[in-house]
């Protein structure tokens, strides 16, 4: 998990990952720590001329917890280390759904090159579409990370 008393250093991605006439996913940054980092995704979806029943799978399967096989829910991968969702905010209506989600891959990922980020939301019309990150960047960006604090906290006094 992102540790609570650093403050990560972000980089700048701003890119689709996938796009269709309904539904976008893209990576806006990338928060860098020194054990690893966090995505920050968005996603949206426009209702635009699906039926009701096809609207109410898309949305169910935005967030787990979803009728049908798992393997249609909203999916993310890294090529390299382990991927934690971390949840985020949604907000929707019937005719559209946006959400912000928090990822968190670590181990950092390695600076000697560039590695790949997935999607894949089978529901929503998404075959696996991926991306290539430069993991040197977000390297040198753990580096720039700092603690909160300067010094450890002092014991209590007796």
């Amino acid at each position: 998990m992102p540790p609570d008393d650093v403050l990560g250093c972000p980089v700048p991605i701003a890119r689709f990952v996938a796009r269709t006439d309904i539904a976008v996913v893209a990576l806006q940054h990338v928060v860098a720590y020194p054990a690893g980092c966090t995505l920050i995704v968005h996603v949206a979806v426009r209702r635009g001329l699906l039926d009701e029943a096809t609207w109410e799978r898309i949305d169910s399967s935005h967030a787990g917890g979803h009728p049908g096989p798992a393997d249609a829910a909203l999916q993310f991968r890294a090529g390299q280390g382990s991927l934690v969702d971390l949840g985020g905010g949604a907000s929707g209506n019937d005719r559209q759904y946006q959400a912000d989600r928090r990822l968190w891959l670590s181990p950092l990922p390695l600076p000697a090159g560039p590695f790949e980020f997935s999607v894949e939301w089978r529901k929503a019309g998404l075959a696996r579409s991926a991306t290539t990150l430069d993991g040197r960047a977000i390297a040198e960006a753990a580096k720039r990370a700092q603690p909160y604090w300067p010094t450890p906290p002092r014991p209590p006094r007796p």
